[in-house]
């Protein structure tokens, strides 16, 4: 079976079990055990502290500017680490999205969708791209609701052009 057709078929069982965990780990009420939870899919330790002063930043909405240079040019960091710090360096781009910290989380969480391919060879790269993932849907999320309720869903819903 290809890796595309076993993403595919399992899709709704990583779901399941990435919301397991970030359900779990959001019980502690602290990002850092979020970010622990992600060493498994290839984030340092050494990398924690970093990310979660990132986080600070982005909850106070400061600028992240700096904290990101140090997480990104770190020797040694990680593929995982790198796209966090990217990720919420480029945060909202508009006040019709969701907030910086909030695609934070988002990006966190959805990295939980790289947990099951972690020891088996992946390099983080599953992991990378739900962080993404989580944090463009964190991030437009909000917006495509307010246009679901401006057209009515219904309107929203249909398959053709119609009239």
């Amino acid at each position: 079976m290809s890796e595309t057709q076993s993403f595919r078929d399992d899709s709704g069982e990583r779901f399941g079990e990435a919301a397991q965990l970030a359900f779990e780990d959001a019980e502690q009420r602290r990002l850092r055990y979020h970010l622990l939870r992600l060493t498994v899919a290839g984030l340092s330790h050494d990398e924690i502290r970093p990310l979660v002063e990132l986080g600070r930043l982005a909850f106070d909405g400061a600028d992240v500017t700096e904290q990101v240079r140090v997480i990104k040019e770190r020797p040694g960091v990680t593929p995982l680490a790198s796209a966090l710090a990217s990720i919420v360096e480029r945060g909202p781009v508009s006040a019709q999205f969701a907030t910086r910290a909030d695609v934070l989380i988002g990006a966190v969480t959805g990295a939980y969708a790289g947990m099951r391919d972690a020891g088996s060879g992946d390099t983080g790269q599953a992991a990378v791209l739900g962080a993404v993932g989580g944090a463009t849907a964190t991030a437009v999320g909000r917006f495509i609701q307010d246009r679901i309720t401006e057209v009515g869903e219904s309107e929203y819903l249909r398959p053709d052009e119609g009239t």
